[in-house]
């Protein structure tokens, strides 16, 4: 309960540092690097499955079931830019539920000009963040988290370093396989700025989510509400929405975001099928992210992702396909183990009977 508490507390102080989508910097940071993830609309935190892969989003699911997990990802995405993960957890008897992770984004090499167009070599950007995870499960239902994050960025000779934290609270009811959780994301600050004295906010988060697994149907209902310490996430790029003109004067209007509109811009949607217990179907819908990206004379299917998971032998193989554009969509793959099954546990040797003593 106090977990809860205190991130109720972040709630509102995130009120006072909120900012606008472009305003911020590790931007990074909030890509679904999981193939799952993706593939059921980004941002899915409340699944407590003991999938390793949705660790990042939600520190407090990590419990002793991750332990000895492996799991790694790889994404395509538009152009040269490829990013991924790797992450690994641990469970300590005496210590608690322990995780590790790095995130890499790699945006390819551009071509560097001046003002005048000559062409003056090329130039590379990257970014980087490492990640240590501990849990701990209180009672029967409850579970807290926390990420710490070190984030280093490399955009041509212009660096940088930053820290954060994400502090998570879960409730999972076995029996009735209902999750609900409340995570807030990089919580921090830059250590050091691309330009000195130039400091930028991280990209700061609090999400709500619940999932309920169906007791007679193998299929999973997920729901995320995110970026609630923004009531309006709503963007209008004039390039993409015609203005509004008043016929009679001329004048031309601000176009205004209803408000079923600015609510419905804070959700996002999936569902998961399981068939024979080794093949997941997944699907989400995003909302906000196809009101921000579709183009309004060709809408397409932005918004929409859909992925497919299949457990072999000892490896969980994922894939997804979502669309952020409707120049096209990127493919994500994660594959997952259980090292401690790949070791063979030592054979027991029997005890033979103690012979009796010869005499000499």
């Amino acid at each position: 309960m106090r977990a809860i508490l205190i991130l109720l507390f972040f709630s509102f102080s995130l009120q006072t540092f909120a900012q606008l989508g472009g305003s911020s910097t590790y931007s990074f940071l909030d890509m679904p690097f999981s193939a799952r993830n993706a593939a059921m609309g980004g941002d899915q935190i409340a699944i407590k499955d003991g999938d390793l892969d949705m660790l990042y989003m939600n520190p407090s699911i990590l419990d002793s079931s991750m332990h000895m997990y492996l799991a790694t990802d790889f994404t395509n995405f538009y152009g040269d830019i490829n990013y991924g993960y790797i992450g690994y957890a641990h469970t300590l008897e005496k210590v608690g539920n322990m995780g590790f992770g790095v995130m890499y984004a790699n945006y390819g090499d551009f071509t560097r000009a001046d003002v005048n167009g000559t062409i003056q070599g090329n130039f590379s950007a990257n970014e980087t963040m490492f990640h240590a995870t501990y849990a701990r499960g209180f009672g029967k239902f409850f579970s807290t988290g926390a990420n710490l994050k070190l984030i280093y960025s490399q955009l041509a000779e212009y660096n940088s370093f930053g820290v954060a934290v994400d502090l998570a609270a879960t409730f999972h009811h076995p029996k009735s396989n209902v999750t609900v959780s409340l995570v807030a994301r990089n919580l921090g600050s830059q250590l050091k700025p691309y330009v000195a004295g130039q400091y930028e906010p991280l990209p700061l988060s609090l999400d709500l989510g619940v999932s309920h697994k169906l007791k007679y149907l193998p299929l999973r209902l997920s729901m995320t509400i995110v970026d609630l310490q923004r009531p309006n996430l709503a963007y209008r790029d004039p390039t993409n929405s015609p203005p509004d003109v008043d016929p009679l004067t001329g004048e031309v209007t601000e176009q205004k975001i209803n408000i079923g509109d600015a609510i419905m811009r804070h959700f996002i949607f999936s569902t998961e099928l399981t068939i024979a217990r080794r093949i997941m179907v997944r699907a989400g819908y995003n909302y906000g992210r196809r009101q921000e990206f579709k183009l309004a004379s060709r809408p397409g299917t932005v918004g929409f992702s859909w992925g497919l998971g299949i457990k072999v032998n000892r490896f969980v193989f994922s894939y997804s396909r979502a669309t952020y554009h409707q120049a096209g969509g990127t493919n994500q793959i994660s594959i997952m183990t259980n090292l401690g099954k790949h070791v063979k546990a030592p054979k027991r040797v029997k005890k033979s009977k103690k012979e009796k003593p010869t005499d000499g």
